[in-house]
């Protein structure tokens, strides 16, 4: 599945503009577009593009042979080969009306990287990659302010605008596409491609648009690749020696205050807080008692860390005229889309972007010290044989949720995917969960009708060899998605068919043996409709 050159992909490039910074200052707004190369444009200019794989770090040709992950879950050996080095765009759906025109792009994967001036990569564990979300957007589409949507975006509350690629017209299925698959710490090693006959479908497309969010946490004291911690606020929860800045888990410092339902800063004045977390079955956050869920309690995520806030108590102020600049790079692999004619069938299947949270619909989730929780919180808090301790949620919703099967008003907000018609499912053909370092454990899909597991994450961490792979972050995760594939040759397993009225379940599992504020544990997946 990896290997690109085989499989006759071709790769386009694209940089975002600088990002400058200082220590701990929080860069989370939509950037300004970046024309896609001038060749690629007018390629597709008359039809639609599909993209089929995408990664970070991008050049013209992809000539180097990249051997293929062979399973669901990659191999250490192999993913390691490959790996070198997160938006939900308003796309429309495609209708068997509406089939895609001669000249599509077809996305079929992508990889990205972080760069400074002269080329060099930036480790996360000094310009941390909370999430990501980026969007290619076509002729068709328009960028525009929308309601924010707490099951499609991060950071939302009431009355909130985001800017997101909305269709010129009903008509335009394939203005835009979205790519947030992996999208944070974990992103430069985990696989984000699709096999053989799958691709995000764009047409006409001109522009590339990226809303990332990225916490400074560079010690610049510290002139070497290793980790040093810097100065933190008394809120962080990092323990003595971690391998990673309790910044980056966007603690409420002294800078912050509560006042009538709103979060208040002296870096962004006031913003309502609006976590809506749901009852069981959808979510077990309130039954736990999590603290996400109240604003009274609320201690640490993304509400505390919106764009060029400062994530420092007021006292500290290290290197305040040294910023870190850099850009982000992505690498899109793509093929021309083929139209079925002659009874040979299209050369792709769109695939439509699948997004639930375990954490529904707060975004994020508190990982309370297993010390202090343990006994108190509905069994969420067990202890390990070696005493450490674990903290576990769950969310139960049915396969439709995520998708928005309903009538919606699509030119008004960024959740709204348009309508399905006809179609009575989907096949799963890619999954993958989004679940920070430094404390994932696993993260599991299962089907609770039939009791089959879809999907088991267990994640890699980083083992700090950065001399031998400069993406090896101590203590950062990589996490391996599941791909399933119709293709025998590929030797990937069978892509599950799930109707609309399928059951969902997740498990999200944590260290928690110290605490941790802002944990994540979304499902960022790929499917083709069935009719």
């Amino acid at each position: 599945v990896t290997d690109y050159a085989s499989r006759s992909m071709n790769y386009f490039d694209v940089w975002s503009p600088e990002i400058s910074t200082r220590y701990g200052e929080v860069f989370w707004t939509m950037m300004d577009p970046v024309a896609l190369p001038p060749d690629v444009v007018e390629q597709f200019k008359d039809g639609e593009m599909g993209s089929e794989y995408s990664n970070i770090t991008m050049h013209r040709q992809h000539r180097r042979r990249r051997r293929h992950c062979r399973r669901c879950r990659y191999r250490r050996r192999r993913y390691r080969r490959h790996h070198h080095h997160h938006l939900n765009a308003l796309h429309r759906p495609l209708l068997p009306s509406s089939p895609p025109r001669q000249g599509t792009i077809a996305i079929t994967g992508y990889e990205m990287d972080q760069l400074d001036g002269d080329g060099n990569s930036i480790p996360y564990n000094r310009a941390y990659n909370h999430h990501y979300m980026a969007y290619i957007v076509g002729e068709g589409a328009d960028m525009a302010m929308v309601d924010c949507h707490a099951s499609h975006d991060h950071g939302c509350y009431e009355g909130k605008k985001v800017l997101r690629p909305v269709p010129k017209s009903e008509n335009e299925q394939f203005s835009n596409t979205f790519f947030s698959e992996g999208n944070g710490g974990e992103s430069r090693k985990s696989f984000h491609g699709y096999p053989n006959g799958y691709a995000q479908l764009i047409s006409s497309p001109k522009e590339f648009h990226l809303e990332p969010m990225q916490i400074d946490t560079w010690n610049r004291d510290n002139p070497s690749l290793e980790f040093v911690a810097g100065p933190e606020p008394a809120a962080s929860q990092a323990p003595p020696g971690a391998s990673y800045s309790g910044i980056l888990e966007c603690p409420c410092t002294d800078r912050i205050s509560k006042v009538n339902g709103s979060i208040c800063s002296d870096d962004f004045g006031c913003l309502p807080f609006n976590l809506a977390c749901l009852e069981e079955p959808g979510s077990t956050l309130i039954s736990n008692g999590n603290k996400i869920c109240n604003l009274d309690t609320y201690n640490g995520g993304q509400q505390c860390c919106p764009h060029q806030s400062i994530l420092l108590d007021r006292d500290q102020n290290p290197w305040p005229d040294v910023k870190q600049t850099y850009r982000l790079k992505f690498r899109f692999y793509y093929q021309a889309y083929v139209p079925t004619a002659d009874r040979v069938s299209a050369s792709h299947q769109d695939l439509r972007r699948l997004y639930w949270q375990t954490e529904a619909w707060a975004g994020e989730y508190d990982i309370p010290p297993g010390a202090e929780s343990y006994g108190h919180d509905d069994g969420a808090t067990a202890m390990t044989d070696d005493g450490q301790y674990t903290y576990t949620i769950t969310s139960e919703w049915t396969a439709g949720e995520m998708i928005d099967l309903d009538d919606c008003d699509w030119r008004n907000t960024s959740a709204c995917s348009g309508q399905y018609k006809d179609s009575e499912g989907v096949y799963m053909v890619y999954a993958g969960g989004h679940c920070h370092a430094p404390n994932c454990v696993s993260i599991e899909l299962w089907n609770q009708d039939t009791g089959e597991l879809y999907c088991r994450q267990l994640p890699m961490f980083g083992k700090g060899d950065i001399t031998n792979d400069k993406f090896d972050d101590k203590g950062y995760a990589t996490l391996p998605p599941c791909v399933w594939s119709d293709d025998a040759s590929e030797d990937l397993p069978t892509r599950p068919r799930v109707p609309f009225d399928a059951k969902l379940y997740s498990v999200a599992v944590q260290n928690s043996t110290y605490g941790h504020t802002g944990q994540m544990a979304s499902w960022q997946m790929r499917g083709a409709l069935y009719y």
